[in-house]
């Protein structure tokens, strides 16, 4: 019987001079599907830049670069390693439908050229195009508007192929004008589009001739679905708000942004016609009003209906005295969605009454009670409120209280508290129970009142005692609470515990 040392020694060796397998010996196919599964896993955390966008200037610088980073990732890094990994990328379609362009490039020309590659290799692909920089920490640029143009001459020219397009610039001068994405009767495939700019510094630069535009445009019908705009675009809209209404007819989403004041009252926005130009929407749904001013006349029709503007969700943000008390004189609204945030709700002529209301950073000087006082919902968010304290909720609890036996908000449902450092849980606990004991009491009890039984509590705000947990765990259908002190404490109660974690 041979000895195993002597099989070994008799088996066959491979050869010492074979080169080692290399990444340019794996098969075709496999790689396709490792390169497919790195496309999807990217498309989870390449977010589009809107969502950041809409965060404070703040929070976003510090999340921006990171994102542009993630997002010129791929498909340029598979494609940099060898000759077979880029001919494999380049010949996959699906991976070059989504680019960014920077308009602070040091290198406009070689941006263009990279551009170009992008609509090559993306073949007859819808395409999603974002036009950013890379950083806005700055106060004005002169080459800005310079750059957008070059980029829109490659853009326009295969206009027909973009599903979303998303311009964020520092200045509104260096924006496109909104004619370009509708004239000659390009295939209305356009189904998104924002021309998003950080501060109006007057009209933009883009030097479309109105006139023969408007003539190009009048029998086209576009495919836009959602428009972010600022106010100086807004202005050759409301030209003719009745063509522009016919222009847009699947219109669902609109977010109306970035204008100031000038004292030449003909360049300003007239409230009037965007008021008729929203009103004749047929497909309108969402509508946003972000740091804007108007110019307002009176209503000529005294004891007439104004305008309806046929919304479910209103939201109004950053909008200075008297512009957000303009709109609804002169505006007939009725969502069952509204958020106002920053905003003077002092001056409103009458309390708006939709189903989900939620306000954030309302002022200290504004009177938080009187207006929830006038408020009838079932959803309530509050967020980032100082008035937002315990004589807040007993202004609820007092008024079931005798001689008036009434309760305010008698709908109310659903309560949602954020960065709301002033009320205590203890308080809130007293509320929430004597609003229950009134609506199911023996005399009240075939009124069909409702009460609070599902709470949302986060960000800044007190700590949860144990016993007030066993409480609102007992008695609420749903019960949320994750929240911090300024001086580093926290408290988090987890959805299935009724014993908080708390650090004090």
């Amino acid at each position: 019987m041979s000895s195993p040392l002597l099989l070994v020694a008799d088996s066959p060796q491979p050869s010492r001079n074979k080169s080692k397998p290399t990444i340019q010996d794996l098969p075709v196919e496999l790689l396709n599907t490792i390169f497919d599964l790195i496309y999807h896993d990217w498309l989870l955390f390449a977010l589009h830049p809107e969502l950041y966008s809409m965060q404070p200037a703040a929070l976003r610088s510090r999340s921006w670069r990171g994102l542009m980073k993630l997002l010129c990732r791929f498909p340029y890094i598979p494609a940099a390693v060898c000759r077979t990994w880029r001919d494999i990328v380049q010949s996959t379609p699906k991976f070059w439908t989504r680019t960014v362009v920077f308009v602070d490039t040091k290198d406009p020309l070689a941006a263009m050229k990279s551009l170009r590659s992008f609509l090559q290799y993306s073949r007859d692909l819808p395409l999603v195009v974002a036009v950013v920089r890379k950083s806005y920490n700055i106060t004005h640029d002169k080459e800005e508007g310079i750059n957008v143009s070059l980029i829109m001459d490659v853009l326009l020219s295969n206009i027909h192929r973009f599903q979303d397009m998303y311009f964020h610039v520092n200045q509104s001068s260096s924006l496109p004008s909104i004619l370009r994405f509708i004239q000659n009767n390009r295939p209305p495939t356009l189904a998104r589009l924002a021309l998003h700019c950080d501060f109006d510094d007057g009209d933009n630069l883009d030097n479309t001739n109105f006139t023969r535009s408007i003539s190009e445009i009048r029998s086209g019908r576009s495919a836009l679905s959602t428009l972010k705009i600022d106010g100086r675009n807004l202005m050759i809209i409301c030209e003719n708000p009745t063509l522009w209404s016919r222009v847009l007819p699947q219109l669902r989403c609109i977010t109306i942004e970035r204008l100031k004041y000038c004292q030449n009252s003909q360049r300003n926005l007239s409230l009037t016609s965007v008021i008729e130009f929203l009103s004749k929407l047929p497909a309108l749904q969402i509508l946003t009003l972000r740091d804007v001013v108007f110019e307002v006349s009176s209503r000529n029709h005294l004891g007439t209906q104004p305008p309806a503007i046929a919304v479910s969700d209103l939201i109004l943000e950053d909008l200075g005295d008297g512009v957000a008390k303009s709109f609804f004189e002169h505006a007939t609204l009725t969502p069952t969605y509204i958020l106002m945030r920053n905003i003077p709700i002092d001056e409103l002529p009458q309390i708006p009454q939709p189903v989900y209301l939620e306000l954030s950073e309302v002022g200290a000087d504004q009177d938080l009670e009187d207006f929830l006082c006038f408020w009838d919902g079932e959803i309530l968010a509050i967020r980032s409120c100082v008035g937002f304290d315990d004589s807040l909720l007993a202004i609820f609890q007092a008024e079931i209280a005798p001689p008036f036996h009434v309760m305010l908000s008698p709908s109310l449902r659903e309560l949602h508290i954020q960065d709301c450092p002033n009320f205590s849980a203890n308080a809130l606990r007293k509320m929430i129970q004597a609003r229950k004991d009134f609506a199911t009491s023996e005399e009240n009890k075939d009124l069909g009142l409702g009460y609070i039984n599902e709470v949302f509590v986060c960000g800044m705000g007190p700590i949860l005692s144990a016993e007030d947990a066993r409480w609102f765990r007992k008695n609420l259908k749903t019960f949320v609470w994750s929240t911090i002190r300024p001086d580093g404490g926290s408290c988090h109660l987890d959805q299935d515990s009724c014993v908080p974690f708390t650090v004090l």
